[in-house]
């Protein structure tokens, strides 16, 4: 069967209500660490106020990630079915006629085409921007020609070409927003707009307390035996005290848990459920492939190799110099494994298996680092070249322990092939700033993966474009395979070009792959019916159910 074909109606796929607020009395406390930015699927920045808008704002489909094969599929919400045309050029969505807001108004056709008209909107500056790439705009950047509004109830999107991600694309994660409500509100309001603290429903759950710093309160939206009826969101601050109101029942939910605190939790509090979800994030260390400084002076004009790191040889030294698995065991315990490449593990159908993590070998970095000519000249202990010391500065957020774990085996590691580094810690907004702007020459960062594989924004030669290709690495081959293996429709088609793909990464070292790790949860044993997948920490946390009694 056609996996996108792979739609199957079922009850327990209906999450989008329009009944009265349930009144059983269960609730569930979810620890977290702050605020979301706020609570609008086109401008959130935060992970947290995504997770509260996939739980208000209505979507296409649900998404369901299959762990044995490594592929997603999908299962009907708001829409009833999807055809894709002949040729897969476009793609109809048929929408259920019993979904409605808060408000009593329908949700219709309306609301999906003047979500992807904020999103393409400049004014608005919506991340989600890359979704709309494919679609198949007019020559003025109009979507008029690519959305295409048949009736309320059905909507047609077209596109460039056929390719693998014309549902993901289109099943807007986490939702739309109501046309009645904010036709009016000029684009570059949205962010700041009064909505976002006080969002109108169409899903599972109702905003119905938000107070700043202290907590936020769902309320279900639909009466049914088993379900939670309010889910308290309790802002902790401090690590420490979210993790001891877990171990005493304070709260019933909290996520991350450090890996070290794993094992003392399962010995001494067996009413706390572990879950993990797998592999959906990596660090990395980024070697600034460019000389940033010609680079910016020119504004864009010039590309250079950097002094340092523009030598793949050079950077492979440095992974080879570097204890990866040292770093793995050292913090992150039996929830981490290294990393080889961009595309994650849990894709199982597009990962290369032929390809295994380089050595820890000093000897062998020093030797290619000798052949690019990078010796001791002076005896100070620092190799040089040309007069140049290989000495530089290793950037990574202010806070984050695990970085800063890594950093300082970086910096021994690599002062014993004759390298001096100097860590630095910046706070956290500062030091993401400054590494899309290319101003650090080594940085320690991370990135959580897209649900389907698109490495563009990352990995495309365009540095202008994709301000996310933050190491600056350039390669046309691999700017074609990006291309081939987003031109399949079915993905699994691709699975040749990812592998290829990820075999020149490997060779060219863009930068050197540290490790994924796992997100760990804690549950409180009451709550079931539980999802930690790579979808999501508490993904679908509106189909949790407790335990009666509890």
């Amino acid at each position: 069967m056609n996996l996108f074909k792979r739609l199957i109606l079922t009850a327990a796929s209906v999450i989008l209500f329009s009944c009265s607020t349930n009144q059983n009395g269960s609730t569930v406390v979810v620890a977290v660490k702050a605020d979301p930015d706020q609570i609008n699927p086109v401008t959130h920045v935060t992970a947290f106020g995504r997770i509260l808008c996939t739980g208000i704002f209505p979507r296409l489909l649900e998404s369901e990630f299959d762990t044995v094969t490594g592929m997603i599929y999908y299962q009907p919400l708001l829409a009833k079915r999807f055809e894709f045309s002949q040729d897969h050029k476009s793609l109809t969505y048929f929408l259920r006629s019993d979904i409605f807001w808060d408000d009593g108004q329908r949700v219709t056709a309306k609301d999906i085409k003047f979500t992807f008209e904020l999103i393409n909107h400049p004014d608005v500056a919506s991340s989600k921007k890359d979704q709309l790439q494919m679609l198949d705009m007019d020559e003025n950047g109009s979507l008029d020609k690519a959305i295409r509004i048949v009736n309320d109830s059905t909507i047609t999107f077209y596109f460039k070409q056929a390719n693998p991600l014309q549902i993901y694309d289109t099943n807007l994660q986490p939702g739309f927003l109501p046309y009645h409500i904010l036709k009016d509100v000029k684009p570059a309001d949205l962010r700041t707009h009064p909505f976002n603290l006080n969002p109108l429903s169409a899903g599972p759950y109702r905003l119905s307390v938000w107070k700043k710093q202290e907590q936020l309160i769902y309320l279900s939206r639909k009466e049914e035996a088993g379900k939670v009826d309010q889910i308290v969101f309790r802002v902790i601050p401090e690590y420490t005290t979210r993790l001891t109101a877990l171990k005493t029942g304070e709260v019933d939910v909290m996520y991350p848990i450090n890996p070290q605190d794993v094992a003392q939790i399962k010995k001494e509090n067996p009413a706390i459920r572990i879950e993990v979800m797998k592999a959906r994030y990596y660090d990395y260390v980024g070697w600034q492939n460019i000389d940033q400084k010609i680079y910016h002076e020119s504004n864009g004009a010039i590309v250079k190799p950097h002094p340092l790191f523009g030598n793949k040889k050079v950077r492979k030294a440095l992974t080879v110099a570097i204890n990866r698995q040292e770093i793995v065991e050292g913090f992150l315990g039996e929830y981490g494994q290294q990393a080889v490449s961009p595309i994650s593990p849990v894709f199982k159908w597009a990962i290369n298996d032929s390809l295994r993590p380089l050595p820890y070998d000093p000897d062998l970095a020093k030797n290619i680092l000798k052949q690019e000519g990078w010796f001791d000249h002076d005896g100070d202990g620092i190799i040089d070249l040309e007069g140049r010391k290989f000495e530089f500065d290793i950037y990574y957020d202010a806070g984050n322990d695990r970085r800063e774990f890594a950093a300082l085996i970086i910096q021994r590691n690599l002062e014993a092939v004759g390298i001096k580094v100097r860590v630095q810690s910046v706070e956290t907004n500062v030091f993401y700033d400054n590494e899309l702007k290319k101003n650090y020459d080594a940085f320690i960062s991370g990135i959580g993966v897209t649900l389907q594989i698109d490495p563009t924004s990352e990995w495309n030669s365009n540095l202008k474009k994709n301000t996310y290709n933050d190491v600056s690495y350039q390669n046309p081959e691999v700017d074609k395979l990006i291309e081939k293996g987003k031109s399949y429709t079915n993905p699994l088609d691709a699975a040749p070009t990812w592998k290829k793909f990820q075999a020149i990464i490997y060779e060219d070292q863009p930068a050197t792959f540290l490790f994924w790790r796992d997100e760990i949860v804690g549950y409180n044993q009451r709550i079931k019916n539980t999802h930690t997948t790579i979808l999501g920490e508490i993904d679908n946390y509106w189909l949790w159910t407790i335990v009666p009694g509890q």
